[in-house]
């Protein structure tokens, strides 16, 4: 589900794999790897990619960071 969610908002962005993964200095295999969920990326790397994919969280505690995501899947039906 984050990986496709990952993906939207690249895609959303105008970036290809290559010009994100170099905004976050990673390979553009991680970000694909992100992307088809073959591994995932930790909580500070998913904000880092919102930011330069132009999203924003407001976070106010643990719980309520998965609870933004999954909001986020369903509201924007990725």
């Amino acid at each position: 589900m984050i990986g496709n969610i990952l993906r939207n908002m690249r895609l959303s962005a105008g970036l290809l794999q290559k010009e994100l993964g170099a905004q976050l200095n990673l390979a553009d295999t991680t970000i694909s790897s992100y992307e088809r969920e073959n591994s995932q990326p930790d909580f500070d790397t998913i904000l880092k990619i919102a930011e330069i994919c132009g999203y924003e969280f407001r976070i106010i505690n643990q719980e309520q960071q998965l609870t933004t995501i999954e909001k986020m899947s369903r509201e924007m039906d990725f």
